[in-house]
């Protein structure tokens, strides 16, 4: 993954804060590739950091997962599908499927992604888009989001970005209100995001 000192910096110290006992594998490969790298072994060291990365993004997804929003009452939610996003920017993207019956709705989140800047976009004062989409603002966990639905066919999406780094999107299908996105939407941990985030 394309991640910044920065974004690492914060993954690394919050993925330790929140799981001490089970830092040290990590610790253990970042040392050994030094060690591999000290040595002069090149291909050793790369092994070491790739097995890092690998652990730590395996629990950064782990942990993004968990904000996702439960199941509303009386659906059914597939479990989560994280995939890395490495040829298209870097960053990661997570999602989940529900249903109920033939309503259907999807949750998205894209961190860390050049993507979250388009999201973004929808939210200035000049964005002719919005005006010509049919988004109206609406709050979910204390955040500006942006909600449009098309009653003729049954459809609609919501979305809005946390500080910046992570876009947040719920889309619907077959749903017989706007209220289907909303109820789905106020359910993501929008708390526990933010902290996954940093400041």
């Amino acid at each position: 993954m394309r991640w910044s000192a920065l974004s690492i910096t914060t993954v690394v110290v919050s993925l330790l804060a929140a799981a001490p006992a089970r830092a040290d594998d990590v610790s253990d490969r970042l040392d050994a590739a030094r060690a591999a790298y000290g040595r002069g072994d090149a291909l050793r060291a790369l092994e070491g950091l790739q097995a890092a990365e690998g652990v730590l993004t395996s629990r950064l997804a782990e942990q993004y997962a968990r904000t996702l929003p439960p199941p509303p009452a009386g659906w059914d939610a597939s479990p989560p599908d994280t995939q890395p996003l490495d040829s298209i920017g870097g960053g990661l993207t997570i999602e989940r499927g529900y249903q109920k019956g033939q309503a259907a709705l999807n949750a998205s989140l894209i961190v860390d992604n050049p993507a979250v800047a388009n999201v973004l976009a929808l939210f200035q004062p000049s964005a002719a888009a919005v005006a010509a989409g049919g988004w109206k603002s609406v709050k979910i966990g204390g955040e500006d989001a942006l909600l449009r639905y098309d009653a003729a066919n049954k459809e609609g999406e919501l979305v809005f970005v946390l500080q910046g780094r992570a876009a947040l999107q719920v889309e619907g299908s077959e749903i017989a209100s706007e209220q289907a996105l909303l109820d789905l939407a106020q359910g993501w941990n929008v708390a526990q995001l933010r902290k996954l985030l940093g400041p």
